[in-house]
């Protein structure tokens, strides 16, 4: 290998957060971007439960990262559905409102609408939490699905009452929506969100289980 094409050697987590690796098309983060944002969805997030949800969270108004945690109760249901041990703790993360690239798209959505519309109060069908907790759950909740990936509106309600008891929500605003992805990309790869089935993170055992269950409930019906 000609020396030139050697890859350059990865920086220490503790010195630096991890690049966004293979995505060259993605706009540059700041450093200082993704340490705030390690702070405010895993160091000491202001975790507001969904029950209560917005319940004072600041900055819901324009684009960021969020953070779904599960509590005790919750991560054992979840453990149960995957056959596998989920510990109880922060297990996704999303955003709201990142420019969609490489083509550019302007995407307009903020955090308090993608939250509490798309995730605590939608639909399987536009809400990636939704279907994987879906999947996870169906048993257990008894879900009724009457299309690929379209359960019935009482089965859509007993998933958010499940959310509602279950989960807390962390943000971290964030109103560069061009850069935006590719911090996403760069907090989920050091946080390494069990829930999150994204190509860039390693496949173990928990998200393998999640994407079949996932295919499961999308064939239904």
């Amino acid at each position: 290998m000609d020396p030139d094409d050697q890859p350059t050697p990865k920086p220490p987590d503790d010195v630096t957060p991890p690049p966004v690796d293979d995505a060259p098309l993605l706009p540059q983060w700041e450093e200082r971007d993704a340490w705030t944002a390690l702070d405010d969805l895993d160091v000491s997030p202001t975790l507001v439960p969904a029950s209560e949800w917005p319940a004072g969270a600041q900055g819901l108004d324009g684009p960021g990262l969020f953070a779904f945690w599960v509590d005790e109760a919750g991560a054992a249901d979840l453990s149960k559905g995957l056959e596998l041990t989920l510990e109880a703790g922060r297990v996704y993360l999303g955003q709201a409102g990142a420019t969609r690239w490489p083509s550019g798209r302007v995407n307009k959505d903020t955090l308090g609408d993608r939250i509490a519309r798309t995730h605590l109060t939608g639909k399987i069908r536009s809400s990636t939490i939704r279907l994987t907790l879906a999947g996870i759950l169906f048993a257990q909740l008894e879900l009724v699905v009457q299309a690929s990936a379209l359960l019935q509106a009482s089965a859509e309600q007993d998933l958010s009452d499940w959310m509602s008891a279950h989960l807390s929500v962390a943000v971290h605003p964030h109103d560069d929506r061009d850069s935006l992805a590719g911090l996403e990309r760069a907090v989920a790869q050091r946080l390494d969100p069990p829930l999150n089935i994204e190509d860039h993170l390693e496949a173990t055992s928990v998200r393998q289980s999640v994407i079949a269950l996932r295919r499961r409930i999308s064939r239904e019906g």
